[in-house]
């Protein structure tokens, strides 16, 4: 099999340091499975942007979707640029100029240890957070009125179209065919927008009769936010809106552990997909040797198995979970050990094993 070829963006603050513990476990794969990794990292980010005021170069784009099988994307944020300029570009334009209509968010509770869930050792909390991503990123705006008056006046809008919905749950409807994951919550939102319901189940009625294994079901955010702190076992794949996907995520980032073990993947499934690592850039704590790298070894994990290379991610999963198992863990896991201590911890395992 040929080489994995991977697409970095290391990012901003604590993202160098991650992607860096992150190279060290795809070097003990490569050993492993004979160099089944090829990682190429790329300087797009603050500094990048502070030097150049270019956010991401449009030919990058053409050129990594055409010479790469996937892209990884560390955290983007940094205090020189408040307005996360840089940050907002580079991901808008990947998701526009690769047309990625939604993101997948894996949620997977691996030791009960790690929850803040009442009686975790009895409950499975292994789901998908499958959220539209092109509509909300395109289709909305802010105006501001008599702005420092006390008669100042925000106007937010947003516009969705009937198109694009039915886009997102085509692809998504198939994806969810293809994985097996055939239990599906479309999450609502508030129910006084009953045109924005009326747009969502038009589209889902539309499309659901050619996948007739699916089994779909409709609850409010407010109920599914309860079902989740109770009774998670219940849910297999939510579907939903940029909004709800992001309150969701953010509630079950918390259940799993933290968002030191959060990931997403934002995909065309006909071109290319950018996988995420979902933690803050967090820029205080760059090179501290204190920071969470599990979040970005699943990343790696997803992308093997995404890219059928079994036995490379059957083994690190094992490797992580014999780290979990053994509470080889960093601080905000409870754990003593640093970023360093738990590389190399996943490192040995996977030489040994």
């Amino acid at each position: 099999m040929s080489s994995l070829k991977i697409a970095v963006i290391p990012g901003d603050g604590i993202g160098p340091d991650l992607i860096n513990q992150t190279e060290k476990v795809a070097n003990a794969l490569n050993r492993k499975f004979n160099n089944i990794i090829e990682i190429s990292k790329f300087p797009y980010g603050a500094d990048y942007y502070l030097k150049s005021g270019i956010s991401i170069p449009d030919e990058f784009i053409n050129e990594v979707s055409q010479n790469f099988n996937v892209i990884l994307c560390g955290p983007l944020g940094d205090p020189r640029i408040p307005d996360l300029k840089h940050a907002r570009e580079i991901i808008h334009k990947f998701r526009n100029r690769l047309n990625l209509t939604f993101s997948v968010h894996p949620v997977k509770l691996f030791q009960s240890w790690q929850s803040i869930l009442k009686d975790s050792e009895t409950k499975t909390v292994d789901y998908l957070i499958i959220k539209e991503i092109f509509e909300s990123t395109v289709s909305q705006s802010e105006q501001v009125f008599n702005k420092d008056k006390e008669s100042a006046i925000v106007l937010q809008s947003r516009v969705l179209t009937y198109k694009n919905i039915r886009t997102f749950v085509q692809n998504t409807f198939a994806y969810i065919e293809k994985i097996r994951r055939l239990k599906v919550c479309f999450v609502y939102q508030d129910p006084k927008f009953r045109q924005n319901q009326f747009f969502w189940k038009r589209a889902i009625t539309d499309i659901e009769d050619k996948y007739p294994e699916i089994n779909i079901s409709y609850k409010y955010l407010g109920s599914v936010i309860q079902g989740i702190m109770i009774n998670p076992d219940e849910f297999d794949v939510f579907l939903t809106s940029a909004d709800n996907g992001d309150v969701l995520s953010a509630i079950s980032s918390v259940v799993m552990g933290g968002y030191g073990l959060s990931y997403s993947i934002e995909t065309n499934p006909d071109l290319i997909s950018v996988y995420r690592i979902m933690q803050a850039s967090l820029s205080k704590l760059a090179g501290s040797n204190t920071i969470n790298p599990f979040g970005a070894f699943l990343v790696l994990y997803q992308i093997l198995k995404d890219n059928n290379h079994e036995e490379g991610s059957a083994l690190l999963m094992d490797a992580l979970m014999s780290n979990f198992s053994n509470h080889w863990v960093t601080i905000d896991l409870g754990g003593i050990m640093g970023t360093e201590e738990v590389t190399d911890y996943v490192c040995d395992y996977i030489i040994r094993n």
